[in-house]
């Protein structure tokens, strides 16, 4: 047996030696390549899918270096971003120590719900959408899931990927209470954050829409804002999709604590996850700022008034009788 051990080592020092000689083995690396390893994946196994991705030219040489330097339960399963034409040794240390680990980018658009977050991480295999969900409505952190673009390993548990949005929210949400003065607490905050957010097209608007809805919540006037409705009535089975369009008077009369133009004051929490700019629109609104209606034009922008008649005016300029 010792023997034969001596002999590996002599025809693997002899190879490598030769390798390093001449420069012949590997030659420059090739493109990236994911491959998948399997859990509980023999040394066998795990040889023949490399060398059929191109990643090493030996199943011969791989399964000998990893019989002297190591074992196949030391090899982690998942998804590796590997090379081709790279040596055993450095793919073996890659797999071992996760440094080649594939990471899934998923980017969280601002004003998505919860629900559209799940989906996307769901979409790139990264984590199970249903026990996310349960753990952001079981601790309530609807607006606490800040928009971003992120980078996960497929199966990554779901508090994990909880906990990496909600340390980007206090990287960039939480520094701005401490910089802001407000009355509102800061749910109240990302309440009416995540309405400016569904409303606002144009950035510049933001500190007025915000500035609107505080001055109706302050006087105790209805918000009436569509997104509250919207986010009311959930997924649209026949448009495909959430927030639905083209709200009907039925809609409007939807019996929830998020129809904001049935119910006074502000909805329970947030209705999205809104962006750092609404979140400032609301700290910082419009000073001086009377307005207590806006619609839409035909531009993306939004007209703003201090009455109903001069919002009703408006609205006949622009969507006619």
């Amino acid at each position: 047996m010792k023997k034969f051990l001596l002999l590996l080592i002599f025809f693997f020092c002899l190879a490598i030696g030769g390798c390093w000689a001449v420069k012949t083995c590997f030659l420059s690396k090739g493109k990236l390549v994911v491959v998948t390893i399997e859990p509980g994946a023999s040394g066998s196994a795990v040889a023949k899918t490399l060398k059929e991705k191109g990643i090493i030219k030996s199943q011969f040489f791989f399964k000998l270096i990893l019989r002297l330097t190591s074992s196949a339960r030391d090899l982690k399963a998942g998804r590796f971003d590997l090379r081709e034409n790279t040596s055993s040794f450095e793919v073996i240390n890659c797999i071992k120590s996760g440094k080649c680990t594939h990471y899934e980018k998923v980017t969280v658009l601002e004003g998505w719900r919860s629900e559209e977050i799940a989906e996307a991480l769901a979409e790139r295999n990264i984590t199970d959408p249903h026990a996310f969900l349960d753990i952001v409505r079981q601790k309530d952190l609807e607006g606490y899931l800040f928009p971003s673009t992120y980078l996960f390993a497929e199966n990554t548990p779901a508090q994990k990927v909880v906990d990496e949005m909600l340390q980007q929210y206090r990287n960039n949400i939480s520094p701005l209470f401490k910089q802001y003065k407000t009355d509102l607490t800061e749910k109240q905050v990302l309440t009416v954050a995540s309405i400016v957010e569904r409303e606002a097209i144009v950035h510049d608007e933001r500190p007025k829409i915000a500035a609107v809805y505080l001055n109706r919540f302050r006087i105790g006037k209805r918000l009436e804002a569509d997104p509250t409705v919207q986010y009311a009535l959930g997924f649209n089975l026949k448009e495909n999709r959430y927030w639905k369009k083209g709200l009907t008077y039925s809609d409007l009369r939807t019996k929830s604590p998020y129809n904001t133009y049935r119910n006074a004051g502000l909805p329970p929490g947030p209705i999205c996850n809104p962006s750092k700019e609404s979140v400032l629109g609301v700290l910082n609104p419009q000073p001086n700022f009377e307005a207590l209606y806006f619609v839409a034009d035909h531009g993306g922008r939004h007209v703003f008034s201090r009455t109903f008649d001069e919002h009703r005016a408006h609205i006949r300029r622009i969507r006619g009788k």
